[in-house]
């Protein structure tokens, strides 16, 4: 194992915030108990935001089927030059849409990589309402559908934030055949972002540490330094229970949704070395960013 001591120093406490949780479970229990309902776990966006002003081509708007039936929008730019070798699979996470995830993934369209980005059922008026296993059947047809796209013979990696990343890791240990994962603001287990008097109540499980039980590929964890939605010893857990090819990446001043623009280069590379199956020769993360270990 490399570790790598990086300036940062102690991480800051964020005092173990959970904001997104914590309100509405507070409200659900005082009134007499009821369980979180999924909608208040996932709270989907029915409506898509305005499309953004693209910082290059416009996405083309694709449709995937899921297996029980469904319709599921994403947004797909093709390799710019070259053949589609390699398709990265971007997941979102809670409350967003899928122009809002469009606006980030954009910045890893590049010439030698096409970018799918993925939805689920019941945000940004799909059909359909979200759970555990309903987003795990979105993502297992945008990945038919990434194969589809850019031949049998690609390489594809998933990519997911918050949420997203534990669809990502779950996906990629439900489908097989999956080239890497990077994991950004990923907690734990739900359950563990939610107050301890409330996890009961929570319907779904997304227990990332059982998805990486069944995965040996390269998986690098991105955690933000200022991220108060998620525990900030997250990216260690995780990372220490993994035991294939594994980085993980910190923010020292990023908080919970990182900045794309700035890390999307980097990961370019990162993929590039990731083909091998190894991250032994992953280059240095961008200014803001300290690798604190990695298992090669």
């Amino acid at each position: 194992m490399i570790v790598r001591q990086g300036t940062a120093g102690d991480w800051p406490g964020t005092g173990r915030l959970r904001g997104w949780l914590v309100l509405p479970l507070a409200l659900c229990l005082s009134l007499g108990g009821c369980g979180i309902s999924r909608q208040i776990l996932y709270s989907p966006d029915p409506v898509s935001a305005t499309e953004p002003a693209w910082v290059g081509a416009a996405p083309q708007s694709v449709d995937v089927q899921t297996s029980d039936g469904l319709a599921i929008r994403g947004l797909y730019w093709p390799a710019s030059k070259g053949s589609n070798d390699d398709i990265i699979i971007f997941f979102h996470g809670r409350n967003w849409t899928l122009n809002r995830s469009g606006r980030s993934a954009q910045y890893l369209a590049g010439d030698d990589m096409a970018v799918l980005v993925a939805s689920y059922r019941g945000f940004s008026g799909n059909a359909g309402h979200p759970s555990e296993q309903g987003l795990l059947r979105d993502a297992a047809a945008f990945i038919g559908t990434a194969r589809s796209l850019a031949g049998p013979k690609a390489r594809v990696w998933l990519i997911g934030h918050s949420i997203g990343a534990a669809v990502a890791m779950h996906a990629a240990a439900q489908e097989g055949h999956i080239d890497g994962v990077i994991a950004m603001s990923s907690f734990v287990r739900v359950q563990e972002s939610a107050p301890r008097i409330a996890r009961a109540f929570i319907p779904d499980d997304w227990d990332n540490l059982t998805a990486l039980e069944s995965l040996s590929i390269p998986l690098i964890v991105i955690q933000g330094g200022l991220d108060r939605f998620i525990a900030p010893d997250s990216g260690d857990t995780l990372f220490s229970a993994y035991h294939g090819p594994s980085s993980l990446v910190m923010g020292v001043n990023a908080r919970h949704n990182p900045d794309m623009e700035v890390l999307a280069p980097w990961l370019h590379q990162a993929i590039s070395t990731m083909r091998s199956g190894s991250l032994d020769s992953l280059p240095h993360p961008p200014a803001g960013w300290v690798e604190k270990v990695r298992r090669p």
